[in-house]
């Protein structure tokens, strides 16, 4: 009742109303019902106003009226509620159903794919095994056939070699004496290619260092024509050089290997390396492996 009374506070306060001013009517009606003794005394005037039956009575009724209005507004209200709250109560049972259902459903489904996954999984095995199967006893068939025909490889093989055996060691004897004889020869020919190759060494070595050594001398005398010789180093300094250089005669990299002791005469030696690159270098493949990496002093005026 109390929960009633809370949800629906403001009819019940309406309805307390009215009840209190429907006593307060039938009790002042009462009183007017009641005898009165009038004592009159001299001089005064009585004023007395007449209350209209009628009147109350509609008053009244218009209340009563309006009372009623208001209780069938309210049960309609309470209807319109009681429907709303059903209809929810209805729709999350629906909900619930229908979420109970789809869970069903899912987990039927999920068990039909688990179990036509493990049909599935379950027939691949045994297809697997029986392919295997069928493999192993192709390999094995394929085994004993390739045995039967090694063995009679094997068999003829065996009677090949022996027959070329006696023509082999025949064959031997008639290399052996023509090996001797050709190896006799070889050695006469390789006596005399030694002596003309080392004929011609000696040629190529003295060539090969008159051209190193021209080639040296003209390098030495350009990057000497492109050296400028720094203010504040002194006469006579010297130092090594490291030149990295391509077949063209371009620079790749100089280096200071041992040091004149004067930072910029060092400096100055290097940078007139890389200004007078291209260097003259030989045309011949093999002498320019000489000048690949090539050490060179720097002593200008020397």
């Amino acid at each position: 009742m109390f929960d009633w009374i809370k949800e629906n506070s403001t009819a019940f306060t309406v309805a307390v109303v009215l009840h209190v001013i429907f006593l307060s009517v039938l009790f002042v009606n009462w009183q007017m019902d009641q005898p009165k003794k009038i004592v009159m005394e001299q001089g005064d005037v009585i004023q007395v106003t007449s209350v209209d039956a009628n009147s109350y009575d509609a008053e009244i009724k218009k209340i009563e009226e309006k009372k009623q209005a208001e209780k069938r507004l309210e049960k309609k209200r309470i209807e319109r509620e009681e429907r709303r709250a059903k209809a929810l109560e209805e729709k999350k049972k629906k909900e619930k159903a229908d979420k109970l259902k789809r869970k069903k459903e899912a987990e039927a489904k999920k068990k039909r794919e688990a179990k036509k996954k493990a049909e599935q999984e379950k027939q691949r095995k045994e297809t697997e095994k029986k392919l295997a199967e069928e493999k192993r006893k192709k390999e094995e068939a394929k085994r004993k056939e390739e045995k039967l025909k090694k063995e009679e490889l094997r068999r003829k093989e065996e009677e090949r070699k022996k027959a070329e055996e006696a023509k082999r060691k025949k064959e031997e004897q008639r290399q052996e004496a023509e090996r001797k004889r050709k190896a006799e020869e070889e050695k006469k020919h390789q006596a005399e290619l030694k002596r003309q190759e080392e004929r011609a060494r000696a040629e190529r070595e003295r060539k090969s260092k008159g051209i190193v050594n021209r080639h040296v001398a003209m390098i030495a005398q350009k990057i000497e024509r492109n050296w400028r010789q720094p203010l504040d180093a002194p006469a006579n300094l010297k130092c090594k050089i490291d030149i990295v250089l391509l077949p063209s005669g371009n620079v790749v990299s100089v280096k200071v290997v041992e040091s004149s002791g004067h930072l910029s005469f060092d400096r100055s030696v290097e940078t007139a390396v890389r200004r007078a690159s291209p260097l003259p270098v030989p045309s011949d493949s093999v002498i320019f492996k000489q000048f690949e990496v090539m050490r060179l002093r720097f002593e200008p005026g020397r």
